[in-house]
C-alpha cells in the first residue's frame, strides 16, 4: 500500500513539474515572441540587417505585427536556396525532414502504441511521468494470480513491430532527403562557373615545381585541361603583420577626426548616417628618406582646415582656435605618463603614411613559396576531373582539393607547414578532449538535482523544504536542472567554436564543419551519456565488466530521465527558440557597443548582421531528434514537444537566415553528410534502447527479434557512404551545363558572392584603406593633406556605396 501511495505521490510531483514547466516555458516564449513581433519594424536595422542592406530582392514581409508569419511560410525552397544559398537550403532542409519524421511517429504513438499499452498496463506513456486515471482502477484489479502472461506478451509485440516501423520510415525519409539535396546540389552547382568551381587546391607540391610556370605546364601535361592562372601560396606573414598594424592606426586616426570633430556634431544634434554617409579621407604626407617622420608634419599649424567649396567653408573652414586632440608619444603613454604632447592627427598620420610606404616596400619583395597553390582551370569540368584524380604517384605529393571560396580562405595557415598544422591540430584536439572531460563534473553534479531523495542526503534543508513545498520541489528538480543544462549546452560550443579558429583549418568553412562534429560529441557525450549515466547512478565497474547490461542500464535509465528530457525539449523548443528571433545576446551587447563606436566605420561594422555559424546551431537539433526517436516507442508526449520544437525552429531559423542574420562561410552543403551519420547513431541507440526495454520485461525472446535492426543500420551508413558521399563533395560531369545553357540574366548567391574575386592574399592587391569621417554638418567628405599649403582639406566625396570600400 505504501508503495503504491509513493507511486502516486511520484505521477502527482511529475505531473505538476511539466505543468510548472510548461507554464513558464510558454510564458518566456510567448513574450519573446510578441516583443519580437512589435520591435521588428520598429529597428530594421537589427531585426532586418541582412535584407535592408544587401539584398533588397529577398521577399518583402508585411509591418503587421503577425503579418509576416503567413509570407514567411510562403518562401519556398527555391527562394532560400536564391537568396541563402546551399548551406542554408540543406540546415532548413533538416528541420523539415525532422519534422515530417515526428508527424508521422507521433501519429502512430498516439493512434496505435499508447492505446495498446494503456488497454493492457492501464498507463498511456510508459515514461513514469503520467498515469491515466484508469490505471488506477486497473492496477488495484489486477492480481499477479489473475493476470494473463499472453495478453503481456501482445502488448510487447507492438514495440517490436514499431521497431521496425520507425526504423524503416527514418531510414526512408534520410534517403528521400539525401536524394533531393543531391538533385538540387548537382543542379545549383553545375549551372555555375564561378571562380571557386573552376579552381582546386595543390598541397604537397615539389620544390622544382614552386613556380607558376613550372607548375602550370606540369598541370597541362597531364592532360586534364588548361590552366587559367595560378596562385602559389608564398610565406606573407611579414605584410600580414604590417597591414594588422595599419588597420589599427586607421583606427586611431578615424577616432582622432571624431573626437576632434565631436563637439560641433553634437551641439547640432546631428546623427551621422554612417553607411549613407561614410567617405574615404585621402591624407598625403611626405616620409625622410631614412623612414623617420618629417618635422614639417607635426607642427602643422592648428587652423589648416580648408574647404574647396565656398558654401561650407564655414562649416569646414577654420577652426576658430578649437583645441586639437593631443597625444603622447614613447613606450610609457600606454600608461597614461611621460612622453611628448603631440598632435593626436598628425602624429597617427605620420604612422600611417610611414606604414604606407612599408607596405609597397614589402608588396615588391620576393617571397619563399609554400607546398600549397591555387590552381584555376579553364573549366569547372576540369577542375572537378583534378580534384577527384590521383596526381602523383608518390605519397603526399601533389594532392588535389575542392578549392574554398576566395573570401573564406585562412591565408595565414596556407603559410605553416604539413607538420605544423598536424601538430597545432592535434594540439589542440587535446585540449577540446580534456575539456569535454572537464564538463563532465558539473554535468554529473546537475544529475543530482533530479530526485528530492539524492537531495536529502547531500542537503538535507533543502531536501526537507522541497518535500513540504510541491511548488518548490517542481522548480528545483524539473525548472533547474534544465535551465542550467540548457546554459551549458550553449556555452560550451562557443568555446569550441573560438578554440577551433586556431586549428589551423585553411578556410572559415572547414573551421564551421569541425565545430559541427566536435560540438555534437560534445552534447552527445556529456549532455545526453554522461548525464543519462549520472542521473541512475550507474555501476560503471560492473557495466564494464558485464557488457551485455548495456541495453538494459541504457533503457532503465532513459526511463527514469523520461521527465527530464521533457522538460528540456519544453523550455529549449517553446521557451527559448523564441528568444533567438530577438538576438538576444546581440541586442543586450548593443548599448554598450553603440556607445563605443566613435567612426563611420565601427558603426559601419556595429550593422552589420550577426554570423550565423551552423557549428553553434546544428549539433543541439541533432541531439533533439536523437532523444525523440529514443523515446518514440515509449512516450507520446516526448515525440509531440519534439515536433513544437522542430516546427518552431524551422520558422525561427528560416527568418534569421533570410532577413536578419548572414552566413558568410561557405561549405556548399556539406554539413549534411553529417546529419546523416549521426541521425543514424541515434538510430542505432533507439533500438539499443528498445531492446533493453524488452529485456527488463522478461521478454527476451522479443528482444532478440531486433537483432537484425543495427545491422540494417550499418548498412544504410555504408549505402550512404559508398554511393552518396561523393555526391556531397563533388560536382558530377554529367551536372555540368555548357555556358550556352547557363542562365543570362541571373547569378547565384555564390556567383554574386565571388565576383571579381581572386585567389590572392588580399594584402597584396587591397587598396591602402582610408580613414572614413564625417564633417562637423554631419555631411561626409574627403579630406586631404595638401603638402604644398600645409593644410588638411576637405573636398565633397564622390557618390559610391560604403560596401564598396569593405
Amino acid at each position: 500500500m505504501a508503495d503504491n501511495d509513493d507511486g502516486e505521490s511520484k505521477v502527482i510531483q511529475n505531473s505538476f513539474a511539466l505543468t510548472t514547466q510548461l507554464i513558464i516555458a510558454c510564458s518566456l516564449g510567448i513574450s519573446a515572441f510578441l516583443v519580437f513581433c512589435v520591435v521588428r519594424t520598429q529597428w530594421p536595422q537589427v531585426y532586418a540587417a541582412r535584407a535592408s542592406r544587401l539584398h533588397n530582392n529577398i521577399p518583402p514581409l508585411p509591418k503587421s505585427i503577425f503579418g509576416w508569419i503567413p509570407a514567411l511560410y510562403s518562401i519556398t525552397e527555391e527562394q532560400v536556396l536564391e537568396h541563402a544559398g546551399l548551406d542554408a537550403f540543406v540546415f532548413l532542409g533538416f528541420f523539415r525532414m525532422a519534422i515530417r519524421l515526428l508527424a508521422i511517429c507521433a501519429f502512430l504513438s498516439a493512434a496505435v502504441i499508447s492505446p495498446i499499452r494503456l488497454y493492457f498496463t492501464g498507463i498511456y506513456d510508459q515514461d513514469s511521468v503520467i498515469s491515466i486515471s484508469r490505471s488506477a482502477s486497473i492496477n488495484a484489479s489486477k492480481t499477479d494470480e489473475t493476470t494473463d502472461p499472453e495478453d503481456y506478451d501482445i502488448y510487447l509485440w507492438c514495440y517490436v513491430a514499431f521497431a521496425y516501423i520507425f526504423t524503416f520510415i527514418t531510414g526512408l525519409l534520410l534517403f528521400k532527403q539525401t536524394r533531393h539535396i543531391g538533385r538540387v546540389r548537382q543542379s545549383y552547382l553545375g549551372s555555375q562557373n564561378s571562380i571557386t568551381d573552376r579552381t582546386i587546391l595543390l598541397s604537397g607540391i615539389p620544390g622544382d615545381l614552386r613556380t607558376e610556370s613550372a607548375l602550370k605546364e606540369h598541370i597541362e601535361a597531364l592532360g586534364i585541361g588548361e590552366v587559367r592562372s595560378i596562385t602559389i601560396c608564398r610565406r606573407w606573414t611579414q605584410l600580414d603583420r604590417i597591414m594588422a598594424k595599419r588597420r589599427n592606426t586607421l583606427t586611431q586616426i578615424e577616432r582622432a577626426w571624431t573626437e576632434y570633430l565631436h563637439g560641433e556634431v553634437k551641439k547640432h544634434r546631428i546623427r551621422p548616417n554612417p553607411i549613407a554617409n561614410a567617405v574615404a579621407l585621402s591624407i598625403h604626407i611626405s616620409v625622410g628618406n631614412d623612414g623617420e617622420v618629417s618635422t614639417p608634419l607635426l607642427e602643422t599649424s592648428r587652423n589648416s582646415v580648408t574647404s574647396h567649396n565656398s558654401d561650407e567653408s564655414e562649416a569646414n573652414g577654420a577652426d576658430g582656435g578649437r583645441q586639437r586632440p593631443l597625444v603622447r608619444t614613447g613606450f610609457f603613454r600606454y600608461f597614461g605618463c611621460g612622453g611628448k604632447l603631440v598632435d593626436k592627427i598628425d602624429y597617427y598620420t605620420a604612422i600611417l603614411q610611414k606604414l604606407d610606404e612599408k607596405v609597397r616596400i614589402v608588396r615588391s619583395k620576393d617571397f619563399s613559396a609554400t607546398g600549397d597553390a591555387f590552381v584555376t582551370m579553364d573549366s569547372v569540368a576540369s577542375a572537378q576531373m583534378a580534384a577527384q584524380a590521383v596526381l602523383d604517384p608518390r605519397v603526399y605529393r601533389l594532392i588535389a582539393h575542392v578549392a574554398p571560396a576566395p573570401h573564406d580562405v585562412i591565408w595565414p595557415n596556407l603559410y605553416k607547414s604539413r607538420i605544423t598544422r598536424f601538430c597545432q591540430s592535434w594540439l589542440i584536439t587535446a585540449i577540446l578532449v580534456f575539456a569535454t572531460l572537464a564538463f563532465i563534473f558539473p554535468v554529473a553534479s546537475l544529475a543530482a538535482f533530479l530526485n528530492t531523495k539524492t537531495i536529502l542526503r547531500f542537503w538535507p534543508g533543502l531536501g526537507n523544504a522541497l518535500v513540504d513545498s510541491p511548488l518548490l520541489s517542481a522548480l528545483v528538480t524539473g525548472f533547474f536542472p534544465t535551465v542550467v543544462f540548457t546554459i551549458l549546452n550553449n556555452l560550451a560550443p562557443s568555446l569550441y567554436n573560438g578554440i577551433s579558429n586556431l586549428q589551423g583549418y585553411i578556410s572559415h568553412g572547414d573551421v564551421e564543419l569541425s565545430v559541427v562534429a566536435k560540438n555534437f560529441f560534445y552534447v552527445f557525450f556529456n549532455m545526453f551519456i554522461v548525464f543519462t549515466a549520472a542521473g541512475t547512478a550507474i555501476n560503471y565497474r560492473a557495466l564494464l565488466m558485464n557488457s551485455a547490461e548495456i541495453a538494459y542500464t541504457l533503457a532503465r535509465a532513459l526511463r527514469y530521465l523520461s521527465s527530464f528530457y521533457i522538460n528540456v525539449i519544453i523550455l529549449q523548443g517553446i521557451g527559448m527558440i523564441p528568444f533567438r528571433l530577438l538576438e538576444f545576446g546581440f541586442v543586450i551587447r548593443y548599448p554598450f557597443l553603440r556607445v563605443l563606436c566613435k567612426t563611420p566605420r565601427e558603426f559601419y561594422h556595429l550593422y552589420k548582421p550577426p554570423n550565423f555559424n551552423y557549428g553553434i546551431y546544428l549539433p543541439q537539433p541533432i541531439l533533439v531528434l536523437i532523444v525523440c526517436m529514443c523515446y518514440s516507442c515509449m512516450s507520446t508526449k516526448i515525440l509531440c514537444f519534439g515536433l513544437i520544437y522542430f516546427i518552431l525552429g524551422y520558422f525561427t531559423f528560416k527568418y534569421q537566415l533570410l532577413y536578419s542574420m548572414s552566413h558568410t562561410q561557405h561549405s556548399t552543403g556539406k554539413s549534411w553528410p553529417m546529419i546523416f551519420f549521426r541521425v543514424c547513431i541515434g538510430l542505432l541507440l533507439f533500438q539499443l534502447t528498445m531492446a533493453g526495454s524488452l529485456g527488463l520485461q522478461g521478454a527476451y525472446y522479443l528482444s532478440s527479434l531486433l537483432a537484425p535492426l543495427p545491422i540494417i543500420t550499418i548498412i544504410l551508413m555504408y549505402t550512404f557512404y559508398d554511393h552518396y558521399l561523393k555526391l556531397s563533395y563533388f560536382i558530377a560531369l554529367r551536372s555540368i551545363k555548357h555556358s550556352q545553357l547557363r542562365r543570362l540574366n541571373s547569378r547565384t548567391l555564390d556567383e554574386e558572392r565571388e565576383l571579381n574575386h581572386v585567389y590572392i592574399n588580399p594584402n597584396l592587391i587591397c587598396p591602402l584603406e582610408e580613414p572614413c569621417v564625417i564633417d562637423r554638418s554631419g555631411k561626409a567628405v574627403d579630406v586631404y593633406f595638401d603638402t604644398d599649403s600645409s593644410q588638411y582639406v576637405f573636398k565633397p566625396r564622390t557618390r559610391r556605396g560604403f560596401d564598396e570600400i569593405f
